[in-house]
């Protein structure tokens, strides 16, 4: 497999780093900041339960309960630009997501099962500020 040009390895690395900062802002609940990460016109499939644009995406993100603390650990981060128009590429991500109540006594939360495993299938767009999520399909992988 020949080398991949470093501008491409650039392109790569920025939109994994994408997929890290939407699960690090999504668990710190740093909204804007996950609302950044999306071109204006995105769409976020939850299993089903699709936000169009970044409006909707702000409801999705500003209805989530506050008493739920979250953790999204991602992995196998593989992005593709063969067979993409220029400016764009797609990826997959295995995502380990934990859910806890959080503790009365202000203690870490309390797992409220068994995590699960998620894909987000995405699709990268290339911005005038730079890479961003213009879809995300979320499927569960395994059920907890």
């Amino acid at each position: 497999m020949p080398a991949m040009p470093a501008s491409r390895l650039e392109d790569e690395a920025a939109c994994a780093r994408l997929c890290i900062d939407f699960a690090n802002h999504l668990d710190a609940r740093r909204y804007e900041r996950v609302l950044g990460l999306f071109t204006e016109d995105a769409a976020l499939d939850r299993m089903g339960n699709v936000s169009q644009g970044r409006a909707e995406i702000a409801r999705f993100l500003a209805g989530r309960p506050v008493q739920t603390t979250t953790r999204h650990v991602c992995s196998n981060i593989r992005v593709s630009f063969e067979g993409e128009p220029e400016g764009e590429a797609g990826g997959v991500c295995y995502v380990l997501f934990f859910q806890g109540a959080d503790d009365a006594d202000g203690g870490a939360p309390r797992l409220s099962g068994p995590p699960s495993v998620v894909e987000y299938h995405d699709r990268f767009r290339r911005t005038p500020d730079g890479w961003k999520i213009h879809s995300r399909r979320i499927c569960m992988a395994i059920r907890a």
